[in-house]
């Protein structure tokens, strides 16, 4: 049986061997825990220090309430705040501090602008504080910036707030004028629009006057007026046929005996059929059935007297003097009363045909106010937008709407915010202190020498005994190595805590 085999046989070491084996390289373990305790420290206090710089900014609200002026700026404040945060952030920008500030000159040899960029973007931090109303969107945020330079990290965080607050300005600004811009472009289109309305109304107007739906009332009152006019002398012809014919029945000498003709019976029946239809039409149009009715009688009548010879021109003078003067007036009365009736039939169809025209004309004069109706609401609706945008330009060109103040400007930095070297220098020296410990403990684990007793019987042939161990034999020359190795061990470790103090005290003080 080999060692291998007999040490797979064999037991786990026991604890006691283990604390003898450290114990017999307590020197060894105790110079390279320090060594590496005090190699740790030197390279945790050489780290270099990393300084932050912050920078508050608070959003102040607008100066004047918004019942009185309302900001056309109504992006949503996380909106605008990555907008502008892009804009800051931009290589640009970043170039600019960069190149004025010099910085980073050993990284530019090294890498290209645009890894140079990303590395001072990912040292930049941006930081939203929400209002507790959420109603009110942002109330504060924070730039932060970082780097080995004590002090030029305050410096820059400066610059970059002052950065956020031009942007924003320029932004607000910008976003005000153009909506003033394009209101007033649309308010000079619908200004356009209007009069366009305006004009064509205007020419409905004068197109149609005295025909439109609004003097319907005026127009049936003079068409009353004029049937009225016509039916007085409808009468008054009437009444002279009458006077005419009670004159012509009383005639003189052997004549005035004599009966009616067929003739005279037609003009009566003529001149009433005529009074009837001026009655009718009154009150009833054309196409009624008894207007209807009346005016074939009418022209039947005409038609009877057109086939009847003229009366004797001379018979007038059948008549007494008087009689025929009194005829003559009647005939002269009669026709200026026919002239008058043609004249107010003429007024009366241009009067008819205007109120005939009415559902006509009220449909397209309606469709034309609603347009003119809605181009002046518009008109009306971007004038009062425009005006109100206008104010909140100006708003913004003087600063009174919302903007963005520093608070706290950043200030150099005291103390650095990394590396944390207590935390580090206390996993080092636990590490310093287990590391030497364990390889000892491995090497003599991964050794070939026999560790006991019991792995030695493992070893050996079944019955046969061991007779007896013989303990390590100390000598006075084990004993002065033993000194030496000691008092090197105390002088080589006062030599480092030393050396380590100065060093830390002088050269690298970190507390």
């Amino acid at each position: 049986m080999n060692r291998n085999q007999v040490r797979q046989k064999s037991s786990t070491v026991s604890a006691r061997q283990l604390t003898g084996v450290v114990k017999k390289h307590a020197h060894l373990i105790f110079l390279s825990s320090l060594l590496l305790a005090e190699l740790g420290i030197v390279v945790t206090s050489l780290l270099p220090n990393v300084y932050r710089a912050t920078t508050t900014i608070l959003v102040d609200p607008q100066k004047i309430p918004e019942k009185y002026v309302t900001s056309t700026v109504t992006t949503d404040p996380n909106a605008r705040m990555n907008t502008l945060t892009q804009q800051v952030l931009s290589a640009s920008r970043l170039q600019e501090i960069i190149d004025k500030d010099d910085l980073y000159p050993e990284l530019r040899r090294k890498k290209s602008r645009e890894e140079v960029l990303d590395f001072m973007r990912k040292k930049t931090k941006i930081e939203i504080k929400p209002s507790p109303e959420p109603e009110q969107g942002l109330s504060s945020f924070t730039i932060s910036y970082q780097d080995k330079n004590r002090m030029l990290v305050a410096l820059i965080t400066n610059q970059l707030a002052s950065s956020f607050i031009d942007w924003n300005l320029k932004v607000r600004q910008q976003q005000a004028i153009s909506t003033t811009e394009f209101l007033g472009s649309e308010l000079q289109r619908a200004k356009q629009g209007l009069e366009e309305q305006e004009s064509q109304l205007e020419a409905f107007k004068m197109r149609h006057v005295g025909a439109t739906p609004a003097e319907l009332n005026a127009n049936l009152q003079a068409l009353s007026r004029l049937q009225s006019e016509a039916q007085s002398n409808v009468d008054a012809i009437s009444r002279l046929d009458q006077e005419r014919i009670m004159l012509t029945q009383v005639k003189p000498m052997d004549s005035q005996f004599a009966p009616l003709t067929d003739r005279d019976r037609l003009l009566q029946e003529k001149h009433r059929l005529e009074n009837e239809r001026w009655s009718l039409k009154r009150q009833f149009t054309d196409t009624y059935p008894d207007v209807i009715t009346v005016t074939e009688q009418l022209k039947n009548v005409n038609a009877r007297l057109a086939t009847m010879p003229e009366p004797a021109k001379n018979s007038i003078e059948s008549y007494d003097p008087n009689t025929q003067v009194r005829l003559t007036l009647i005939e002269k009365e009669t026709q200026r009363h026919k002239g008058q009736i043609a004249m107010l039939q003429r007024q009366m169809q241009t009067y008819q045909w205007k109120v005939d025209s009415v559902p006509v004309l009220e449909t397209q004069l309606a469709e034309l106010t609603r347009n003119y109706e809605a181009s002046r609401q518009n008109y009306q609706s971007l004038l009062d937008k425009t005006f109100s945008a206008g104010m909140s330009e100006e708003l913004e060109r003087k600063q009174q709407a919302e903007r963005f103040t520093v608070l706290d400007p950043a200030k150099t930095p005291e103390k650095p915010i990394s590396p944390k070297r207590i935390p580090i220098m206390i996993a080092v020296l636990f590490v310093a202190i287990v590391l030497p410990a364990g390889l000892v403990i491995g090497m003599y684990l991964l050794s070939h020498a026999i560790k006991s007793e019991a792995e030695l019987k493992e070893m050996l042939p079944s019955g046969v005994p061991i007779l007896g161990t013989i303990p390590p034999i100390e000598n006075k020359l084990g004993l002065r190595r033993k000194r030496f190795i000691s008092v090197q061990t105390v002088v080589v470790s006062l030599a480092t805590c030393i050396a380590l103090a100065i060093f830390l005290s002088k050269v690298r003080p970190i507390l």
